[in-house]
């Protein structure tokens, strides 16, 4: 259904206006298919064996590994840089228990499409942590106020670039299709 008044439309074309020309642009689906590893919690399985002595040494970022990817627009990049000089420390140090900020990077090469300039990395110790971080995001904390405001440089228009992808170490993958 158009939201053009019948009314005007016929007052219009008693008066000789000239009618925008219909369009038609085609529809370019995107299909995404499921995860293909169902999420494990390395410290319940076998699989976890040594796992606290890897994720201690940073061998592994996390028994789970979140990747943000957007882009900021261009006028904001300088902004945005500053103002990670002056809180990336501060994100780190109040992230909640068994949640750990992992940066925020700039992005020199990709041969991903439309996944953005710039990813944010979070890790994970366990799952329960991935619901602790959502928790604390609703909890009014210095962490929520700085994830809220790191999040605020993202473009939000339409089209913006964005990915989000979530890693697992292959040790506790069990494969799927």
């Amino acid at each position: 259904m158009s939201n053009i008044d019948p009314t005007r439309l016929v007052s219009d074309l008693i008066a000789g206006e000239r009618l925008t020309t219909p369009t038609v642009k085609p529809i370019e689906p995107e299909v995404r298919s499921g995860g293909f590893f169902p999420f494990c919690d390395l410290l319940k399985h076998g699989e976890g064996e040594g796992i606290d002595q890897l994720l201690g040494s940073s061998t592994l970022l996390g028994a789970l590994v979140i990747e943000w990817g957007y882009d900021v627009p261009f006028d904001k990049h300088d902004e945005f840089k500053k103002w990670l000089i002056d809180n990336e420390a501060k994100i780190a140090t109040d992230a909640p228990y068994e949640v750990g900020y992992r940066g925020t990077y700039a992005v020199s090469a990709t041969s991903e499409k439309r996944s953005g300039l710039y990813r944010t990395i979070w890790s994970f110790k366990t799952l329960e942590a991935l619901q602790t971080f959502s928790d604390a995001m609703h909890d009014g904390s210095n962490f929520a106020t700085l994830v809220n405001k790191l999040c605020s440089y993202r473009d939000r228009e339409r089209g913006a670039d964005n990915s989000q992808q979530m890693y697992q170490p292959v040790r506790c993958a069990h494969r799927f299709g």
